[in-house]
């Protein structure tokens, strides 16, 4: 299950997005579950920025290229929503190796 955490400046306006990014990663990796997306808005910042940070799994598939290609499609998702002037950025990690889940129920 990927985890997404979205940091961004309060002056972007960032509605809807994180069902648009866990759509944009089952649409490349449909192996990869639903996306536990959380959004922090920061408001003392200094430029006006948007950075995702994506955790998943550590699988066979998920190399270099998988990162390289998954990380310019999620970057044109922000895009699209972000209001310029603004810098993006993406980064995709594999290092849950030792994570550990439970639901509650």
């Amino acid at each position: 299950m990927p985890q997404a955490d979205l940091y961004f400046t309060t002056d972007q306006t960032l509605t809807d997005i994180l069902p648009e990014i866990e759509r944009t990663i089952a649409a490349f990796d449909s192996g990869a579950g639903v996306c536990k997306g959380r959004a922090h808005p920061v408001a003392d910042h200094h430029h006006s920025h948007i950075f995702l940070r994506l955790s998943l799994l550590p699988k066979p598939h998920r190399d270099d290229v998988y990162a390289a290609e998954l990380g310019k499609r999620l970057a044109e998702v922000i895009r699209s929503h972000a209001k310029a002037p603004a810098a993006v950025a993406v980064n995709i990690q594999f290092d849950l190796k030792h994570y550990t889940a439970i639901k509650v129920d």
